[in-house]
């Protein structure tokens, strides 16, 4: 089983256990810092996730892990939370932060911009094609999927 394969049996594992606790799983991935292997699974939470969070998840997690033994060699387990400027990966995650300000980078141009920014509207359709929505000061604009190189979550000061 590939790395890729792995991570994802990872993912499928967790959500269900990880959403009995209150939980919504954003994604398993397998990184390294300082030549060290860190298996890293982003949670999220309406009200936000606290360090508590973090620890119960890390407690939950790690004897599921020890009977998967899903990745060689030792590696560490980190549990966070998405960041104010996550970038988005899985399909799920433009359910979880709809209406929220996000910036979508596109490989060519489309009116003669790569870059467009508004309000994340979540993945529709443009014909039998998967866009990105979000709505800007023009209204709602679908960009096709093919065509995105990067859609980022945008934090947004609100004011006093």
């Amino acid at each position: 089983m590939g790395q890729k394969d792995a991570l994802n049996k990872l993912f499928e594992t967790f959500e269900p256990l990880l959403k009995d606790m209150g939980y919504e799983l954003l994604d398993v991935e397998l990184t390294s810092e300082m030549g060290r292997p860190i298996l890293r699974v982003t949670i999220c939470k309406p009200e936000g996730i606290t360090l508590d969070d973090c620890v119960a998840v890390d407690k939950a997690l790690d004897p599921v892990l020890e009977e998967l033994d899903p990745i060689p060699g030792s590696y560490n387990l980190e549990v966070s939370s998405p960041g104010l400027e996550r970038t988005l990966k899985r399909n799920k995650e433009y359910e979880v932060f709809s209406g929220r300000a996000c910036r979508v980078n596109l490989y060519a141009p489309v009116d003669g911009k790569r870059t467009f920014e508004g309000t994340l509207v979540g993945l529709g359709q443009i014909g039998d094609e998967q866009a990105v929505v979000i709505r800007g000061e023009h209204g709602e604009l679908a960009l096709p999927r093919r065509n995105v190189s990067k859609v980022q979550l945008v934090y947004k000061e609100r004011p006093l």
